[in-house]
């Protein structure tokens, strides 16, 4: 799985959410702050995947305290939309036209709980959805 593939993966949520998210307290202030994959205690370490959403609509996703991916996000009822500009890397070498190249990605994902320390969110499409519960740092 290349780096772009494991950074998308860092924005689904792992979970059986019973709670929808127009019954959930989502918002846009709610979700600004920096989340991890993993567990609060994954906040800190230098091998731990994060997204950060930012209160100006710029996100930025990479590893440890590395970004490699920026990009905006939106929040649109329980749905959140990222424009992302990915950054090269040594995984993404297999087409020599694009090799040490940017690329654009687009991913939404719906919220299916929010609570004040974590998110559930869902990605995908029928036969390929990814869940993840994402933890807030800060």
């Amino acid at each position: 799985m290349n780096y772009a593939s494991r950074l998308l993966l860092l924005v689904f949520v792992i979970s059986n959410g019973q709670v929808l998210a127009e019954d959930a307290n989502i918002s846009f202030d709610n979700l600004k702050g920096k989340w991890v994959k993993g567990g609060k205690e994954n906040c800190n370490s230098s091998a731990s995947e994060y997204v950060l959403l930012r209160g100006n609509g710029v996100v930025e996703l990479g590893r440890g305290n590395s970004p490699r991916t920026v990009g905006f996000w939106e929040l649109s009822k329980n749905v959140i939309t990222l424009h992302m500009l990915i950054a090269p890397s040594e995984a993404d070498n297999s087409n020599v036209f694009y090799k040490g190249r940017y690329s654009y990605s687009y991913l939404t994902a719906e919220v299916l709980e929010a609570s004040e320390g974590a998110i559930e969110i869902v990605t995908g499409t029928t036969g390929d959805i990814q869940r993840q519960t994402l933890a807030r740092c800060n």
